[in-house]
């Protein structure tokens, strides 16, 4: 993981977990609601899940002027 200032990094870490919760309940309510959903299974879920994650984390930093 990058060196991120500490402030960038509680950030980040509150966006990935509301990427989490979301993404979890837009499938269970789809599932619900005989929907499709954005991947066939919870383990390519999860997979996406990671891969945005990674990114978000790795992102570069804008630095204000």
């Amino acid at each position: 993981m990058p060196d991120l200032p500490s402030e960038v990094r509680l950030e980040r870490d509150a966006m990935a977990r509301h990427l989490i919760v979301q993404i979890s309940v837009e499938r269970e309510r789809a599932l619900a609601e005989h929907r499709p959903t954005f991947r066939p299974t919870w383990h390519d879920t999860a997979n996406g899940l990671i891969d945005a994650i990674i990114a978000l984390w790795q992102a570069p930093v804008t630095k204000d002027a």
